[in-house]
């Protein structure tokens, strides 16, 4: 579901920028035209990503292009099928926005992920000008059947 940025930041930054301080924005959260995700159990939020409009920089042309970034799954909460479902809810979500491309820079560690749910990397790996970690960038049409590409993860 579409939530406020302030639901999912803190669960994005003790995820992916434990280092931060408490409290910190994370990046995404002051841009109006951001879309904040969250998937909840209860009250908790269990994961959460952000959709920013944004073209993608290795093909800069291309129409319609959003960034998933911030992807982020309580510790707790991993490999029970909450990333995927985020994955698979942001295609929805995108696909209502017009969107004809989605772009992630990926960790290396997360790559594996998004080949399951349909990304393809492109480029050479990077180290991520935030936090110093190798990347990939990584891209999917949103508008292909996740069907083709579900799995349990």
């Amino acid at each position: 579901m579409v939530v406020p940025a302030a639901a999912t930041s803190e669960l994005r930054r003790a995820v992916l920028r434990p280092q931060w301080e408490p409290g910190r924005r994370m990046p995404g959260d002051d841009d109006p035209a951001a879309l904040h995700l969250a998937l909840q159990d209860g009250a908790d939020v269990v994961g959460a990503c952000v959709l920013l409009p944004r073209a993608y920089p290795l093909h800069p042309e291309r129409p319609g292009a959003w960034q998933l970034r911030g992807m982020a799954v309580h510790p707790a909460r991993q490999r029970q099928g909450i990333g995927g479902r985020l994955v698979i809810g942001a295609l929805e979500v995108l696909r209502a926005h017009g969107a004809r491309l989605v772009w992630c820079d990926a960790r290396i560690s997360a790559v594996p992920f998004y080949r399951q749910h349909g990304f393809a990397t492109e480029g050479p790996e990077f180290h991520h000008e935030e936090t110093g970690i190798p990347h990939l960038r990584m891209w999917r049409d949103p508008g292909e059947p996740q069907s083709l590409f579900t799995s349990s993860s």
